[in-house]
C-alpha cells in the first residue's frame, strides 16, 4: 500500500489572515469527525478537531480567532443523558461563535438550544457547510 501521507504529515501553521475562517469540529467518532472536517475544508474553512468535551472547551479558549463550531449534539458534557449540554456550554462561553449542533437523533424541542444555534442532521452536507461559511461573511 502507499503511505498515508494525507493524515500524518505535520501541517505548517497558516499565515495569519490567509482568508479562511477557522472552524472546530467536535465529534467523538473518528470517521464522522473526519467527514465533517472534510466538508468544512471543502467549503473553505480551516479546520481544527476535538474529540471530547474537555478537548473542545480547551480549543475554544486557545483559539480566539475561531468563527464556527460544529458540535456532535449527543456528546455529553458531564452526564451521558446531557444532550446538547456541550453545545449550550460553548454558546455560554463564546457567544460570538457560529454554532451548528449535529445529531443523528431527533431534532431538539423549541427552546432547547441557545438562540442562534442551528441544528442539522448528520452527516453535515456540503450545502450546509457552504451556507455556514456564507453566513459568516454576511454577518
Amino acid at each position: 500500500g502507499h503511505p498515508g501521507r494525507l493524515m500524518d504529515l505535520p501541517v505548517p501553521p497558516a499565515p495569519d489572515g490567509d482568508g479562511r475562517p477557522l472552524a472546530l469540529v467536535v465529534e467523538s467518532e473518528t470517521a464522522a469527525r473526519i467527514e465533517t472536517a472534510d466538508r468544512l475544508a471543502e467549503a473553505g474553512f480551516e479546520v481544527l478537531e476535538a474529540w471530547s468535551a474537555q478537548s473542545a472547551l480547551l480549543q475554544i479558549e486557545r483559539h480566539a480567532g475561531l468563527r464556527l463550531v460544529v458540535v456532535d449534539a449527543d456528546l455529553p458534557l458531564t452526564l451521558p443523558e446531557d444532550r446538547f449540554g456541550l453545545t449550550c456550554e460553548i454558546a455560554r462561553r463564546r457567544p460570538d461563535l457560529a454554532l451548528i449542533a449535529l445529531s443523528a437523533g431527533p431534532s431538539p424541542d423549541a427552546g432547547t438550544l441557545p438562540a442562534g444555534v442551528r441544528f442539522a442532521a448528520k452527516p453535515l452536507t456540503p450545502a450546509f457547510a457552504r451556507e455556514a461559511l456564507a453566513q459568516l461573511f454576511c454577518a
